[in-house]
């Protein structure tokens, strides 16, 4: 029926406490001062290598890799479990698959991170792909990625987020985009987006009405 693409980080679930305490945990391991949650809520999306260059003021190579690897010490063991769905989402993407949809993540975590939260969320069985972008690649090139598969392009794509990266991405490849409100963008980003959503169950309507744009187009 469609291919929908999901984000991870603000759109499947809410990673605010594991993010934040490991970003902190870097930036303190690193001799910098710490932050409040709040401030850090706005680097839930962006690549960890544009978090930390903002948070420490350089972009010099070696010390960014540094918090990388520090972030991921208390992340990896730790910080993915410190997340939990938003209220919802298992029926959504139950619902979406019941009906034909093949699903798919497309998120700036590593891989193998996004896998282990996907299992640790207990969504993981929902999805065909899991693309991730780590540090060298944008969000963009996961999507064309997922085009290039003759059996998820031959269906209506659409991407849903809740960060401006991922409605971005969706313009540059052609697809449209479903903003969530429940993550972590604004109006300025939603802006970006085909379409907006306030909550979960508004979804499959959400695709169907957009997949329905693809095809008169």
């Amino acid at each position: 029926m469609n291919t929908v693409i999901f984000d991870l980080d603000g759109t499947i679930s809410d990673p605010a406490e594991g993010i934040t305490k490991s970003i902190n945990y870097a930036l303190m391991e690193l001799g910098y001062r710490e932050y409040p949650e709040a401030e850090l809520l706005r680097y839930i999306g962006p690549h960890l290598k544009v978090t930390f260059s903002e948070l420490i003021g350089m972009n010099d190579e070696r010390i960014l890799s540094r918090a990388i690897a520090l972030y991921r010490e208390r992340y990896i063991p730790i910080g993915y479990r410190e997340n939990y769905l938003y209220e919802g989402i298992p029926e959504i993407l139950s619902q979406l698959v019941s009906i034909g949809s093949s699903l798919c993540i497309a998120t700036t975590k590593r891989r193998d991170i996004a896998c282990k939260v996907l299992e640790f969320l207990g969504v993981d069985s929902y999805f065909t792909q899991v693309h991730g972008c780590d540090l060298d690649r944008t969000k963009e090139d996961l999507l064309r990625d997922i085009l290039s598969d003759e059996i998820l392009s031959n269906k209506p794509m659409i991407m849903i987020g809740d960060r401006e990266t991922d409605f971005i991405a969706a313009s540059e490849v052609n697809i449209p985009s479903i903003a969530v409100r429940w993550g972590y963008g604004n109006e300025k980003e939603f802006a970006l987006a085909t379409d907006v959503v306030e909550e979960p169950a508004e979804l499959p309507e959400a695709v169907r009405r957009n997949a329905q744009l693809i095809s008169v187009i």
